[in-house]
């Protein structure tokens, strides 16, 4: 499986965000879908040994958004514009759960994908289906992502 980059600051994947999840998103070519493996820290508590839902919202997002680089192409930005989430039962805090997303449909202005948060043995904790489009100009410049960019890594 080929490793997706991360940011340095981001909140659910930032290397460098001693505050964050520092998750590690990875491309599975072979099954069409981006997966990261996460233990969400019992800091991140919505009741006592389960995760807030904002949390696994955050979760969603980013799964949705990371399905949008299963071909590779990292250069490709796009932004959330429609998040429906299901929580499903209770996401556990300090074990490790499977953070998965992948692609309905896309074209170049706009992608609609789904995401599941998954304990170890398959049971779905929480699902989400995410409407991304084509970041505009004005949000990312030319300039500014040449300047992002030394923020992303791979590893």
């Amino acid at each position: 499986m080929e490793n997706q980059p991360n940011s340095q600051v981001c909140f659910i994947c930032g290397r460098e965000n001693e505050v964050g999840l520092q998750a590690q998103y990875y491309n599975d070519a072979v099954n069409q879908q981006v997966i990261a493996h996460i233990t969400i820290p019992s800091r991140f508590n919505g009741w006592p040994g389960y995760a807030h839902g904002g949390i696994v919202a955050a979760l969603l997002d980013e799964g949705s958004f990371r399905a949008i680089w299963i071909d590779g192409n990292f250069q490709r930005t796009m932004v959330t514009a429609n998040l429906n989430i299901r929580l499903q039962r209770p996401t556990p805090t300090e074990q490790p759960v499977k953070s998965v997303g992948w692609i309905i449909d896309m074209n170049e202005s706009r992608a609609r994908v789904g995401s599941e948060i998954r304990l170890l043995d398959g049971t779905v904790t929480a699902r989400g289906e995410a409407t991304l489009v084509r970041a505009p100009d004005s949000f990312i410049g030319a300039k500014d992502w040449e300047q992002l960019q030394t923020n992303w890594k791979v590893g």
